[in-house]
């Protein structure tokens, strides 16, 4: 029977080993375009919620709320980003079709969320 520390440490294992075949077979110059092209693609995507929630700021009893949204809004895009990321790349890289990116996709997407996360609670903090 299997714990769930030795299933974290094989998902983990998992992850590295496919980053290092993502990572042999793509090159600089289009791993460049894939991280701008996916910024502005997930950017883009957002930019009609992001401004709707800026303009109901002037109603006072929201404020808190909308705050938290915006926080929402900056972790969708963590999760928008790196999937146009790992498309604009599997585009860029024919040859990674074959590698399952969903692992990467969900471990490096997790973790900018929980920084994303963390950086939201303190300003939010340090605001309200």
């Amino acid at each position: 029977m299997t714990t769930i520390i030795d299933r974290i440490f094989k998902f983990f294992h998992r992850y590295r080993k496919l980053a290092k075949m993502i990572d042999h077979k793509t090159r600089t110059k289009n791993i460049v375009k894939s991280v701008l092209s996916s910024m502005l693609l997930a950017l883009f995507v957002l930019l009609p919620f992001v401004i709707l929630v800026i303009n109901m700021f002037i109603y006072s009893k929201l404020t808190f709320i909308l705050a938290m949204v915006l926080v929402l809004l900056a972790l969708i895009w963590c999760l928008l980003y790196y999937a146009f990321y790992y498309k604009i790349l599997k585009y860029y890289h024919p040859e990674i079709e074959s590698i399952n990116t969903k692992i990467p996709q969900f471990v490096e997407s997790s973790i900018m969320m929980f920084f994303m996360l963390v950086l939201g609670i303190v300003v939010l903090s340090v605001i309200f």
